[in-house]
């Protein structure tokens, strides 16, 4: 690792789309898939002087020296993805994303959160997208090959970030340009506060967190006061965001002091309007059914009754619905 470099830099994220459902489509000929997306990829970034830092699973984590390079290897890498016969029909789409800062060079190699920023750039895109943050869209502006240009997407939330980011858009000839909004805070739909500071550590904590929260539809958080139940209930809300079509909602009920009124500020939360001779249950029931969204029941310590009783009544009927629930023991 002594040779990575410690000054500006362009760092290049990328992953597959879908890759589960492409290891499920493709049994053991997954690894020559990959193989093959892993060779592309390589020769196209190598060929324009980047810097392989890591491989991912299912993606690849480069440095370039320069801001155009980086730029010209992943239009290359898109073409030569889109150019490949890929094995049994399957359909290999790329998400890529590039930022430029300065990072820190340690004993374990690059650190800061620079690379943090480029990682959840590449996560917010979809497949066969370029995107590019306002960093190094300022590097690369004024010496674009006519054809291409960067589309302006705005500013966006990322996970993990403090501040929200402005991102734009490779748009190519050649390569795909239409896709559907991008995978941030800022686009699906939520109420969760911006977090003033990074999450920290919990790694494991996180990772238990978010497996149950998999596989059960009820997952209530237990602690002492202060333990931090919140801000992880609310990290772990925005490492699954894109796992919830219809959006993550929080309710806070620590200043709630009559379990009748539950029932109020969920209606008041989603947005959803009384209806005349109908009961609030009803209504919001009738709401949440088809709906894939995660609510989250904060400092519901006081209120347990009238928590159980509202998630009860909502997870027999609507079958897309988890609640995440935080109490103090």
């Amino acid at each position: 690792m002594s040779s990575l470099p410690s000054r500006t830099v362009t760092f290049v994220f990328t992953d597959i789309e879908g890759s589960t459902r492409l290891l499920q489509q493709l049994g053991e000929h997954y690894a020559a898939l990959l193989a093959d997306h892993h060779r592309l990829l390589r020769a196209a970034f190598q060929e324009l002087g980047g810097l392989e830092v890591q491989d991912h699973g299912d993606g690849l984590y480069y440095t370039f020296s320069s801001a155009k390079a980086a730029l010209e290897a992943v239009v290359a890498a898109q073409r030569a993805v889109l150019a490949h016969a890929w094995p049994d029909g399957a359909s290999v789409r790329v998400r890529m994303g590039l930022h430029t800062g300065e990072p820190i060079g340690g004993e374990t190699g690059l650190v800061g959160i620079d690379i943090h920023r480029a990682a959840r750039i590449c996560a917010a895109g979809h497949g066969g997208q370029i995107l590019v943050s306002e960093a190094t869209r300022a590097l690369v502006a004024l010496d674009l090959p006519e054809t291409m240009s960067l589309r302006d997407l705005g500013e966006h939330r990322l996970k993990d970030l403090a501040r929200p980011l402005r991102l734009f858009q490779a748009a190519v000839p050649g390569l795909l340009a239409d896709f559907p909004p991008l995978k941030s805070l800022s686009v699906l739909p939520n109420n969760l506060p911006v977090q003033l500071t990074s999450f920290v550590g919990r790694e494991q904590e996180r990772a238990e967190v978010q497996r149950l929260l998999a596989t059960t539809h009820l997952l209530t958080l237990t602690g002492a006061g202060g333990a931090g139940k919140t801000r992880l209930s609310l990290q772990v809300a925005a490492d699954v965001f894109e796992e919830f079509r219809d959006g993550i909602w929080l309710l806070e009920l620590a200043s709630l002091s009559d379990s009748a009124l539950i029932p109020h500020m969920a209606m008041s939360t989603l947005g959803v309007k009384e209806e005349p001779n109908r009961s609030l249950i009803d209504t919001l029931t009738d709401f949440l059914r088809p709906k894939s969204l995660l609510l989250i029941l904060d400092n519901c310590e006081h209120l347990l009754g009238g928590c159980g009783e509202l998630a009860n009544t909502l997870l027999r009927t609507c079958p897309h619905l988890r609640i995440l629930a935080t109490r103090v023991l």
